[in-house]
């Protein structure tokens, strides 16, 4: 594995636990404050799709897939090559 496979996927990994403790953390303070559960819980889900979103896009914008060249085009039909003859 590469390292810049390896540093994009830490990246990703880092990203979510952000996420989740974003989630939990809103969730906590919503129940605290005296919310529902129903509320509570999807206070937290919302946060952690929204940082989880947000950190997803930072992640692509600041380390963009490698670019692979393309291959080689055959050459055409009609013309012999120099192994050929």
């Amino acid at each position: 594995m590469s390292t810049r496979q390896t540093s994009r996927i830490i990246a990703v990994v880092i990203v979510l636990l952000l996420a989740v403790i974003a989630g939990l953390v809103t969730g906590i303070v919503m129940a605290h404050l005296g919310a529902g559960a129903l509320a509570f819980v999807g206070t937290g889900g919302g946060a952690f799709v929204a940082v989880a979103t947000l950190g997803m896009l930072i992640v692509a914008y600041l380390m963009p897939p490698a670019q692979v060249p393309a291959p080689a085009a055959p050459p055409p039909q009609g013309q012999a090559t120099a192994a050929s003859s």
